[in-house]
């Protein structure tokens, strides 16, 4: 069983899942899109929905040619035994822009697109994840990939959380109060 939720192909399939959901509901959103309804982004969905596919892709290989591609190059170029610094900075710098980006999203994102906030966040989290795990720095590959529980590696743990709360997020669908003649 442990084999089957560490594989690749299944969180492929997860992302493919939560993009084909994320068409979906920015489908439902342009069907009931109307002049009056300012509230409503399908655009954004169908957005998440290309990440998500891209994300997919990279989960069944391209993501470890890349990395390959990477490591080739700073072995031919001869700076491979000093990589572990500018990977650091790389690394850090990944999460530090993702951690600004997602204040300056809470504190900035008017109120009629909040309901957007929750995926934005989860999905662009999802990419900075992937984007570290390319750059292949050490001592974060041997968390996540040479430490498990119950035989599921971290690293499929991480992203399977995160898939589910891109799913659960895209689901979600918050109280809004209709604004009627009586509450204005």
């Amino acid at each position: 069983m442990a084999a089957v939720f560490d594989s690749n192909a299944l969180r492929a399939l997860g992302y493919a899942s939560a993009a084909v959901l994320c068409v979906f509901v920015g489908w439902r959103e342009q069907v009931h899109k109307r002049p009056d309804r300012d509230d409503l982004w399908p655009t954004f969905w169908y957005l998440s929905a290309l990440v998500l596919l891209a994300l997919a892709v990279g989960r069944v290989g391209l993501g470890d040619l890349l990395s390959d591609l990477g490591r080739r190059t700073a072995q031919d170029e001869g700076w491979y035994a000093t990589r572990r610094k500018p990977q650091a900075m790389i690394v850090g710098s990944v999460a530090a822009v993702w951690g600004v980006s997602v204040l300056v999203a809470i504190s900035r994102v008017p109120e009629r697109r909040r309901r957007y906030l929750p995926p934005a966040i989860v999905i662009s989290g999802l990419v900075c994840f992937a984007a570290i795990r390319l750059v292949s720095l050490h001592q974060i590959d041997a968390v996540l990939y040479r430490r498990d529980i119950d035989g599921v590696r971290i690293v499929a743990i991480v992203e399977t959380i995160g898939i589910a709360l891109v799913v659960l997020s895209t689901l979600w669908k918050p109280f809004v109060r209709e604004r009627t003649p009586d509450s204005i």
